[in-house]
């Protein structure tokens, strides 16, 4: 069982160096490789037994041990499931997507780098792996995002997911370090049993949870760290479906369902996470109303979704979170990969452009509207189950927190009846050039499709999920189709109107910000050394020129008349020497000295170290979050 655990996350990896290797001597570039791999991976997750564990000591001392290792449970299994299966439908797809691609061997390797990295992090038993792993699912993921690199827009696009995500990652990275600092080794089952135990001081334990917190949110892109996602559409269709729907994204629900005994133990920052996913579900799903760009729909929608499992999080409702965690990478991905489809075909993903495709992308358009139903919430597709539970759990706390959960299943059948709609019917015609995609992209669409339509009841049975009274039922299906009718009316007109638009660039400015601030300031401290030295190097060389007036005019005084007057002038031009020479030369160089060195430390704020970018933002981000919770506490 030991060697089954270890071929879960180690297969893609072990598939990764072998596209970097020989993948151009392959026929599908090392694609072949990594769909080998992930379905080895998704086998061997079927097989693997609850309490099955791995762990070796890393190295020990001074009363600390640090350790590595892989552990089975039902959740680091059933995720492990998701991640594989997900990985597996999105490599099929890109053997057909990438088959022209001249660098698709660089794309595979990066592929098995990030789904291997991401089987590591789910299986992970210990804080030091967890992390590790985490730190390489960022890596890769920026990679990926920046595949094509020449392409305008996308260095920037990666640099801003890279930079954005890192914020959290600093928090994460304080917070188990303060756990490991606390119980001296850095086994997950040891810090919850410490937790559980009551041997943590509340502030502690409150403070670590907060830090855990900063991680999952730069990782999930929820408020105010959401601005990241949208950008990174400029990558590869399978890697927006791969990132954004089972992966990178929901690695940071992830994490707090693996330390949930943590949030549990702090009620201050489960309180926090309800908010904040409540705020990112309902102003994500806000501006995804007004987008034109069909991705960026879909970007929008899973910062909402994702918005919507931390708020059952924050309600208590772990299993109810785990459940929309499955169901949305099922259709989430369904969708990216028929939007890379039409994008493919018709040459744009702009909604104005679109219309009609339905004819002629028959097999796309059904797998997208079967996706799209689910992510609505229509019965019997798997986005209604998931949805069903977390309103039960919402309708167990308040009928407030019930209400707007249906407030956002409304808004979600706005967003994508809009977006369904005007791609794929409509009387414009696009021409008679457009096609199916190759049978590759088909099937890895399919697969997934098939998985969001059977995989909600299966789910629901198995995991037996909470489910909501007969009158939310009701009024959660009705509100589905009212909001799937008024966006299919609307079309690729903003539904609610272009006023969320501002909303999104209000918050990808506030973001953004931040960074430009240090970098003027740094900037403008550079140009004040220059125009200092430059003052400085004046006033010296005016001293100097005084100087040696003084010592023409001594001579000048010897040989024209006195002594007195020469003995003056002496004592004068010894005076002025010393004064230039301690007073203003060696002030001034003084000043210089002090001022250059002033100018370097500051110039470090520009010079590519992005460590210090990122703990500006993580203070700045931090800032931002407190005064959002006093407000909303007040």
């Amino acid at each position: 069982m030991s060697m089954l655990l270890v071929t879960v996350p180690l297969l893609p990896l072990i598939a990764a160096i072998g596209a970097l290797g020989i993948g151009r001597r392959l026929p599908w570039g090392g694609g072949e490789l990594t769909v080998a791999a992930t379905a080895g991976s998704l086998t061997a997750s079927f097989f693997l037994a609850d309490g099955a564990h791995l762990s070796a000591i890393w190295f020990e001392g001074a009363g600390y041990r640090f350790s590595v290792g892989l552990e089975v449970t039902s959740l680091t299994r059933f995720i492990a499931l998701v991640v594989a299966g997900t990985g597996f439908g999105v490599s099929i797809y890109s053997l057909g997507y990438m088959a022209r691609e001249p660098d698709r061997a660089r794309f595979f390797a990066e592929i098995g780098l990030f789904i291997g990295a991401m089987l590591t992090l789910v299986l992970a038993d210990s804080l030091v792996l967890l992390f590790a792993a985490w730190e390489i699912v960022g890596a890769a993921s920026y990679l990926l995002i920046g595949f094509h690199y020449a392409e305008a827009g996308a260095p920037q696009a990666a640099a801003k997911a890279f930079l954005m995500t890192r914020i959290g990652d600093v928090g994460l990275l304080l917070g188990w370090l303060l756990a490991f600092a606390s119980i001296g080794n850095t086994e997950i089952a040891s810090l919850v049993g410490t937790i559980q135990n009551g041997q943590f001081s509340p502030p502690l334990l409150t403070l670590i949870a907060f830090l855990t917190l900063a991680g999952a949110i730069g990782k999930s892109a929820q408020l105010p760290l959401t601005a990241w996602l949208p950008d990174a559409m400029i990558g590869p269709t399978p890697v927006s479906a791969l990132l954004h729907s089972a992966t990178m994204v929901a690695a940071g629900v992830f994490l707090i369902l693996r330390l949930y005994p943590l949030f549990e133990a702090a009620p201050a920052a489960l309180d926090a996470l309800f908010w904040i996913g409540a705020g990112t579900a309902l102003f994500a799903a806000l501006v995804a109303t007004a987008e034109t760009d069909l991705k960026r729909v879909l970007a929008w929608s899973t910062s909402s979704q994702l918005g919507e499992m931390m708020i059952a999080l924050g309600l208590g409702g772990p299993l109810a979170a785990s459940f929309h965690l499955a169901a949305h990478a099922a259709f989430k991905s369904t969708l990216f990969l028929a939007a890379g489809s039409v994008q493919e075909q018709a040459g744009t993903r702009d909604l104005r452009r679109l219309s009609g495709l339905i004819r002629l992308l028959p097999l796309t358009g059904a797998v997208f509207l079967l996706a799209a139903l689910a992510l609505a919430g229509i019965p019997p597709f798997s986005g209604f189950w998931s949805e069903e539970a977390i309103l039960a759990v919402s309708a167990q706390h308040s009928p407030a927190a019930a209400a707007f959960i249906v407030f956002l299943v409304f808004l979600a059948g706005l967003y994508i009846g809009r977006a369904a709609t005007t791609t794929f019917f409509g009387a414009r015609d696009m021409g008679d050039s457009i096609r199916e995609p190759s049978w590759l992209m088909i099937v890895g669409m399919v697969l997934l499709a098939v998985a969001a339509a059977v995989l909600g009841w299966m789910l629901s049975y198995w995991l037996h999920a909470p489910e909501p009274r007969i009158e939310w039922r009701l009024l959660g299906i009705t509100t589905t189709v009212l909001g799937l009718a008024a966006g299919a009316a609307r079309r690729a007109i903003p539904a609610l109107g272009t006023w969320p638009r501002t909303l999104g660039a209000g918050l990808m400015h506030a973001t953004v910000a931040p960074a430009g601030w240090i970098i003027i300031l740094a900037n403008g401290i550079n140009i004040l050394e220059h125009v200092l030295d430059a003052v400085v190097q004046s006033i010296a060389a005016g001293v100097l020129m005084l100087a040696r007036s003084a010592r023409a005019s001594e001579r000048f005084g010897f040989s024209c008349g006195g002594d007195s007057i020469a003995a003056g002038i002496l004592r004068l031009a010894a005076g002025t020497e010393g004064a230039e020479r301690f007073g203003f030369g060696g002030g001034g160089d003084r000043i210089a000295a002090d001022i250059a060195v002033a100018g370097e430390g500051l110039r470090l704020l520009q010079t590519g170290r992005l460590y210090l970018y990122t703990l500006g933002l993580f203070l700045w981000a931090a800032a931002a979050i407190i005064a959002g919770a006093i407000v909303l506490w007040l």
